[in-house]
Formats: structure tokens, C-alpha cells, sequence
């Protein structure tokens, strides 16, 4: 009879010995260009050459002709739905296995997120798509979630007939290829963030990558309080915007940042090969799939549970893998359906009347209700998986020790 260890839940030595320590994620080159910045005696983007250099360094990475820094990644979204022309009644598609960030904009031009279904690999598929289209869809925000890309040349191709514009979101996906094409550059903009916990940062901040000329002037525009500062030097405000702009210290600091990206997300890719190695045969739980032609750079990957084959629930086997001392959580935050905002469809608490419901119920009388039945595979997905952290800090040891803690409670409770 076969023997398995005793888990650190009940008392046995933890799987993962090392504690990992983080790397310095900022250095020198960093505090080079922050010194530059302080001597232009300017933070402002117009003066400087901060963000100039920055958005210069994004065209070579992306090969987009036009670049828009911004404040967030949800700025950048934002400025990507206002590329597309969004406003009040529209209808804008989006998976709901993603962050605020990513419906943000979409309130706030008074139009209404449309939630699509995700497959097995968590990413929208073109079928899903198909289904939530309505002569009222006006955008699609394709998430690329975790570093894996979506199948967005084939929801683009599609689009393209209904003239629906895609927006990318790339937050978490920066160097994630698909068929050697950098995500981002397949929509109408991919949009980037630059916040504090994505592979590159400069605290907060982001930038949007267009081809349309139009668009970027739109955009850029919008970014800046609709001054046309950087075309025809106006400072008159000719429409309504935002002040969505980057400051030189976030520049700099994007400067050097950009200067490491290749190497931050070549390394998380192979973190990534690594972790799906070890599990290839792991029985009663299978890995996060990517789709054909994917070059994921892993900012985190998942499994899922097979309920029939374990003993216990999904949300025992992450205690269990906790006590061995890994970065593990339920995939459960993963979810907008579930949040106050899209049960309850108060958008703005603060007013009294039915307009605290707008967007979600419509000055004509339509009304927008969520619910997980409109996506059975992204239900199911929340009950059964189980997020394992990636980080830039980890060596192919701490791999291997998560890869066999995971490998250790796994055959510790599948059923015999």
C-alpha cells in the first residue's frame, strides 16, 4: 500500500522550505532618470522629456505608430472606449473574470457592460461574443487575463464586419504573444498598465497604443482636459475631457521599466513552462490551458479542481496548499457578477432618485440584469479553481517546491 507524506496542515514539514524573497524592483536606473526629471525643474509632460521618451520607448516595444500615457490602466481603457466612440445607451461586451478597472469606463460613459461568457482558458471566445451582440454593441473589451492571450485576431475578424471597435486590455499581460504578435496591437488600441502590482511599474500609470491617427489625437486629447496641446498648441478647452495625464517623475520611472520588460516577462514565461511541466500529470486537477499559438508570460496561472476525484472541497485543498507554504487563493476574486455594484445596479449611492440605477436602467426603460446563468463556464470556474501566484522574485526552486507541495496534497486526498 502506498504511503504519502504527512501534510503540514496535520502537522508534517512544509513542501516549500525557502521563503522567497522579493527582488528589487526598482535600482539605480531608476533613481538615474528621477534625477533627470527633478533637473528639467518641470514634472509636467508638456515641459519635459520624461514621457516623451517613455511613449518614444512604448512605439519601438509595440510597433504602434501612436502613443497616449495616462494615469492608470483603467484610464487607459477608458481612453480606448472614447477611441470607439462610447457613450450614453451603448452597449459595450466584456468577460466579468476581470477587475473593476476594466468596467469603469463603460459606467461612466453612461453605457452598460454586457457580460460574456469565458471557455476553459478564462478568455472570451468569438462565439461568446457572437452571442451578447445587439444592434446596441458599439465596443468589445477583450481581457487578456493572467498573461495568457485571448483569441482576439479572431474576435477582431469579426468584429470588423459589425464595425464593433475592441478594445485590448493588456494589464496584465505585458509580452503575452499570439502567433509571435504582441497583444495590444490587434484591436481598434490595446490598452497598459503600469500599476504597482503588474510586470512592470511606476506606481500607477498607463498608455494606449492605437494605429488610427484620429483616434490618438481623440485620445490624447481627452487625456489632457480636451487641451489640444500637442497639435495645434491650443489651451482653449474645445470639449469636454479628462485629466488623465502622466507626470514626469512616472516617466522616468517608465523609462527605466521599459528598459527590463523584455527580460521581467521572458522570466515569467519560463517560470510559467516550468510550473506547467511539473504538473502535466498532476491527477484530479488540470492547469490553466493556453490556446493555439499562445506566448503567455504567466502573471499568475490557476488550476481546477475535478470535483469527483477529491475527497475534499476546493476551498480545503487551498488551506491545505497554504500550510505547505504556497501562494495559492481561490480563483473567486476573480468575478465582477457577484460585486454590490452589478447585483444591486447601484452605480452612484449618493443620488435619491432612479438616477443612482443609471446606467444599468435606461432613460427608455431598459433595464440590465446579471446573473450567473448568463455564464455557466465562468460559474463553474469559480467553483473549482484555485490561483497560484507567479512571481519575478522566484529561481526554478521555488517552482519545483510549489510544484511539489501541489503534487503532495493532491495525492494526499484524491480519492483512492
Amino acid at each position: 500500500m502506498k504511503t504519502f507524506p504527512k501534510l503540514a496542515i496535520y502537522g508534517g514539514p512544509k513542501a516549500k522550505k525557502m521563503i522567497c524573497k522579493e527582488k528589487r524592483r526598482f535600482d539605480e536606473s531608476e533613481l538615474r532618470y528621477l534625477k533627470k526629471a527633478i533637473e528639467q525643474n518641470t514634472l509636467f509632460y508638456g515641459f519635459g522629456k520624461m514621457v516623451k521618451t517613455a511613449c518614444e520607448m512604448m512605439k519601438k516595444y509595440t510597433g504602434m505608430p501612436y502613443v497616449v500615457p495616462c494615469s492608470s490602466g483603467s484610464a487607459a481603457i477608458h481612453l480606448g472606449l472614447i477611441a470607439c466612440g462610447i457613450g450614453p445607451g451603448d452597449e459595450v461586451i466584456v468577460t466579468p473574470n476581470t477587475d473593476s478597472g476594466s468596467v469603469l469606463g463603460i459606467i461612466e460613459e453612461g453605457a452598460i457592460p454586457v457580460f460574456c461568457d469565458c471557455d476553459e482558458t478564462l478568455q472570451p471566445t468569438v462565439e461568446s461574443v457572437k452571442e451578447k451582440v445587439t444592434n446596441r454593441t458599439k465596443a468589445i473589451i477583450v481581457v487578456h487575463l493572467a498573461g495568457y492571450p485571448a483569441p482576439v485576431d479572431e474576435i477582431v475578424k469579426f468584429c470588423k464586419t459589425k464595425k464593433i471597435g475592441v478594445v485590448e486590455d493588456c494589464a496584465q499581460s505585458w509580452g503575452t504573444k499570439l502567433k509571435g504578435r504582441l497583444v495590444g496591437t490587434f484591436g481598434t488600441v490595446g490598452a497598459f498598465s503600469t500599476n504597482d502590482f503588474k510586470h512592470i511599474s511606476t506606481g500607477d500609470g498607463g498608455f494606449v497604443v492605437t494605429r488610427d491617427p484620429d483616434l490618438y489625437r481623440r485620445m490624447s486629447n481627452y487625456s489632457d482636459k480636451y487641451y489640444d496641446r500637442l497639435f495645434d498648441g491650443s489651451l482653449r478647452q474645445a470639449h469636454h475631457g479628462m485629466n488623465y495625464r502622466m507626470s514626469e517623475l512616472q516617466g522616468a520611472v517608465a523609462i527605466a521599466q521599459l528598459k527590463k520588460v523584455n527580460k521581467i516577462t521572458a522570466h515569467y514565461h519560463e517560470l510559467g513552462m516550468r510550473l506547467e511541466k511539473g504538473l502535466r500529470h498532476l491527477k484530479g486537477a488540470h492547469m490553466m490551458p493556453s490556446i493555439s499559438g499562445a506566448y503567455s508570460t504567466y502573471w499568475w496561472t490557476a488550476l481546477f479542481v475535478e470535483p469527483d476525484q477529491m475527497s475534499v472541497s476546493r476551498d480545503e485543498l487551498v488551506k491545505a496548499l497554504q500550510a505547505e507554504g504556497l501562494g495559492v487563493g481561490s480563483y473567486g476574486n476573480y468575478d465582477l457578477i457577484g460585486r454590490k455594484l452589478f447585483q444591486e445596479r447601484v452605480a452612484r449611492p449618493w443620488l435619491r432618485d432612479n438616477r443612482k440605477f443609471y446606467p444599468f436602467i435606461q432613460p427608455d426603460g431598459r433595464s440590465y440584469t446579471y446573473s450567473y446563468e448568463q455564464t455557466p463556464v465562468h460559474k463553474r470556474m469559480l467553483e473549482t479553481g484555485i490561483v497560484i501566484s507567479v512571481r519575478n522574485s522566484y529561481t526554478n526552486k521555488d517552482i519545483d517546491e510549489i510544484v511539489g507541495g501541489i503534487l503532495k496534497v493532491f495525492d494526499f486526498y484524491r480519492k483512492k
